[in-house]
């Protein structure tokens, strides 16, 4: 596993950052404001200096003045944010820098310190097996041999320990800098006047942990919670810890808040439409996660199978996960964007349906199609780019589902392609626990084989307490190349010691109601739809999670009971 610093167990990691589009926006949002307030000035000039009568003059000056008290408050706002950015920028620039500027010297400071433990075991061991008729010179060429080695040792002892407490307290400097910009900028508005709620935005932004979250939100008054959702709902709609029914409703509040300001044009609007039916009575989605408004592509995840109630004002009663007995997060591969919500959504209930069957009387499944990252086009597949930046959400995700499902719930992530990249970087990379029962890969373009340090780290992926589960459809050649080019992602699923692999080449398998019936061979790579190409228009329900394809049986039987169909 990765190395983690001695005090306060932060992990050695890179801190990824710009600080020269940092200060790029802030620029660009302070002359946004200089702008505005040359509007106001021409606003002010036509409300209280157009000359006329009549009621047309009347209207326009009118307009102007109320259009000018409108810019003020934005205006301000604005610059507020201008200013944190300044202000984060500054401390990446002081901090990140000196941390990621050590983690070298760390690294090789370590490997420095095991040579000189292993030196200095061997010392005494050359020491220990001296017999007793051993010469002086020999028991003296030995004592100063240990000497020699343990003074070495603690030389690399101290230099290690110094290199990490630089580390640690640069790395704490930007992460206080970091939770303090994201306070700031959940208050920038200026509206939330009260200390007690300021304080709790500041300590939610500084929480490390979902448990830090959910004890700082538990801690809270009713009506502090009902302030924070009414006030500022993106933030605790996507903070792991706030608990799931909360989360649900400030999502459906962001989104309808967004889509009362469309339009915003292609792909996006589109997108939000699409969302909408999932989120409605038919299919009775709930949005776990909102970004609509995130570059190179909104993010988002839905939740299928919550069983909701609502009051008479629309808000969650009591709690619509009780009796939950397992769930599953599905992660697509390369081009895979909200446009494929419809695919996705129909892929997570019928794997509820067919959980819920195959498990017998007292199984109850959610499921979770998540959209938490750019996902890779033809040119960057290649790389770990997306699947690093997209792994450092799914563990987030992951860990928050964990503390608010419990131990006593099977978590199960499904990765089909590219998807499948970032899952299992997402669980075998993480630095401790995920909370995740069962690693599922379906037409893997190969997963993190340690190999390329600058994007797996030097250490191999950690699995422990994880089954590993995959398959690959027989004429699946996409999946192999994307093996086979990959910069960091050339490991077959199915080669993890103690993966079990399972068959997607057609046959029987169960129904809902427990008799055989013939289901489909994927022909190629697609998820849900196509032959052996990336798209593969041609050919229906026969992907990887088509309900009626072999793999998604055998997939819901391994949520269902751990095993596959024989």
């Amino acid at each position: 596993m990765s190395l983690t610093s001695p005090e306060r167990g932060y992990l050695l990691e890179r801190i990824d950052y710009d600080s020269g589009a940092i200060e790029g926006v802030a620029a660009a949002l302070a002359t946004l404001v200089d702008h505005a307030g040359d509007a106001r000035v021409a606003l002010d000039n036509i409300h209280n200096g157009l000359e006329g009568r009549g009621r047309a003059i009347t209207t326009v000056t009118g307009l102007a003045g109320r259009l000018s008290q409108r810019v003020q408050p934005t205006a301000t706002t604005i610059g507020r944010i201008a200013d944190v950015l300044r202000g984060y920028a500054d401390a990446v620039t002081s901090h990140a820098r000196i941390a990621n500027d050590l983690i070298d010297e760390i690294e090789s400071a370590h490997a420095a310190l095991q040579v000189a433990e292993d030196a200095a075991a061997d010392a005494r061991a050359q020491q220990d097996a001296l017999s007793a008729d051993a010469t002086w010179v020999a028991v003296a060429g030995a004592a100063s041999a240990v000497d020699d080695a343990d003074g070495d040792l603690d030389a690399r002892r101290g230099a290690l320990g110094e290199l990490w407490s630089r580390w640690e307290s640069a790395y704490r400097c930007w992460d206080d800098a970091y939770g303090a910009a994201l306070a700031a900028l959940v208050t920038a508005s200026g509206t939330t006047d009260d200390p007690g709620i300021r304080m709790a935005i500041s300590s939610l932004a500084h929480a490390d942990a979902p448990a830090e979250v959910a004890a700082i939100w538990a801690s809270l008054s009713p009506q502090e919670q009902q302030e924070l959702f009414e006030r500022h709902p993106g933030f605790i709609g996507n903070l792991e810890g706030v608990p799931y029914p909360v989360r649900f409703d400030a999502n459906r509040a962001v989104y309808d808040r967004t889509v009362n300001g469309m339009p915003y044009g292609e792909p996006l609007d589109g997108q939000l439409r699409q969302l909408g039916e999932e989120l409605g009575p038919e299919f009775v989605g709930e949005l776990l996660m909102f970004y609509p408004f995130e570059q190179p592509q909104a993010t988002a995840a839905v939740m299928y199978g919550a069983a909701v109630t609502r009051d008479a004002s629309g808000r969650i009663v009591g709690d619509p996960l009780a009796g939950t007995t397992n769930v599953s997060t599905l992660v697509g591969g390369m081009f895979s964007s909200l446009d494929d919500l419809s695919a996705w959504g129909e892929s997570a209930r019928n794997l509820n349906r067919f959980a819920d069957a195959y498990g017998g009387t007292g199984t109850r499944s959610v499921s979770i199609a998540w959209y938490g990252y750019d996902s890779p086009n033809l040119l960057t597949e290649h790389t770990m780019g997306s699947a690093t930046e997209g792994a450092a959400r799914l563990t987030d995700a992951l860990r928050g589902l964990d503390n608010e499902m419990g131990a006593g719930v099977t978590s199960t992530v499904i990765g089909h392609s590219y998807g499948s990249t970032t899952a299992f970087l997402a669980v075998g990379g993480a630095d401790g626990a995920t909370g995740v029962d069962r690693l599922v890969a379906v037409g893997s373009a190969g997963v993190p084989d340690g190999y390329h340090a600058g994007w797996t780290g030097d250490d191999p992926m950690d699995y422990s307490g994880v089954e590993v589960y995959a398959s690959r459809a027989p004429g699946d050649i996409v999946a192999r190349y994307g093996e086979w080019s990959s910069f960091g992602h050339g490991t077959d699923p199915a080669e993890i010691p103690g993966a079990i692999r399972f068959e997607s080449d057609g046959g029987t398998a169960p129904s809902l109601r427990g008799t055989p019936e013939d289901v489909a061979r994927t022909p190629g790579h697609a998820a849900h739809d196509g032959g052996n190409t990336i798209w593969g228009w041609w050919e229906e329900d026969n992907g990887y999670l088509s309900r009626d394809a072999e793999s998604f049986r055998n997939i819901a039987n391994i949520v269902a009971k751990g095993e596959v169909l024989q």
